[in-house]
């Protein structure tokens, strides 16, 4: 049984948009996309972050990137060296060769694909790099263009949890999706 590697340097080339590592030069660009209305509302956090908290939030994410086995893999999705979105995969079990994606797009470039492609590159990530078995997602039940992208992407639902997060002081369910590395080419356009 392949055991989970752990990738540094990751760039993975899509069709349209690559996946990257972020570096100190993206701070501007990523709080500008991070404060956007629609995707600070997708966010967990209960603040939205000051441009000073995304400048010392890219230094500590490489420095959990260097983590043995990597446990994160926070990435920034580009167009060339335009931000259009992010993209995540969380380790949550090594001995299970368990993961989680996450991902956001950019609000000028939502409903383009970007979410499906992105969503894409993560289970490649996940599966073909890393050596994951299984990769699970969620998202608000009522977001039915991220349970969309999901399901482009491969993803089955798996149910609904509820009050499974608590967002801003109120408990939200999550709609829950998952994919097995002996799915994975399995999912439809």
């Amino acid at each position: 049984m392949t055991p989970v590697r752990s990738v540094r340097a990751v760039h993975l080339p899509g069709l349209r948009c690559a996946l990257r590592e972020w570096t100190d030069a993206d701070a501007p660009v990523l709080h500008a996309f991070l404060t956007e209305p629609a995707v600070a509302d997708g966010l967990l956090d209960d603040e939205t972050p000051t441009p000073e908290a995304v400048r010392a939030a890219l230094p500590a994410w490489r420095e959990t990137a260097a983590g043995e086995p990597r446990p994160e893999y926070r990435l920034a999705a580009v167009d060339g060296d335009r931000l259009v979105g992010l993209g995540g995969l969380t380790v949550t079990s090594v001995e299970h060769r368990r993961g989680e994606i996450g991902y956001a797009v950019r609000t000028a470039h939502a409903g383009a694909g970007l979410g499906t492609e992105i969503t894409r590159l993560l289970l490649e990530l996940a599966f073909e790099r890393v050596g994951l078995h299984r990769v699970e997602a969620t998202t608000h039940p009522d977001n039915v263009g991220s349970r969309r992208v999901l399901e482009k992407a491969g993803l089955r639902p798996e149910g609904t949890s509820r009050d499974h997060l608590l967002v801003r002081g109120r408990w939200r369910d999550s709609a829950r999706y998952a994919i097995l590395a002996t799915d994975r080419f399995q999912g439809g356009d």
